[in-house]
């Protein structure tokens, strides 16, 4: 069951070797922490000026749908998966 939230969140991450490279590694949602177990696909998209990097992400439970906004420089929660 897929469950939208669109709540910004804050999130732990880092830069690859290539310094182009963001990774998700945790984040703060609801006051519970995340941790990032696997990055399952990558897509960036144009709106206006900015560039909307979005990661489907995974914690072991949950997949989730998270982007990075590099105009405003925020961490969105769009939404999250759960079986059932």
């Amino acid at each position: 069951m897929i469950t939208e939230i669109n709540e910004p969140i804050k999130v732990g991450a880092i830069f690859g070797d290539n310094k182009k490279k963001l990774k998700p590694v945790w984040f703060v949602w609801s006051g519970r922490k995340y941790d990032v177990k696997e990055v399952t696909y990558i897509w960036t998209e144009r709106v206006g000026k900015a560039g909307i990097h979005h990661f489907s992400v995974a914690d072991g439970a949950h997949l989730f749908d998270i982007s990075y906004n590099t105009d405003t420089l925020t961490w969105m929660l769009h939404s999250v998966e759960t079986e059932g």
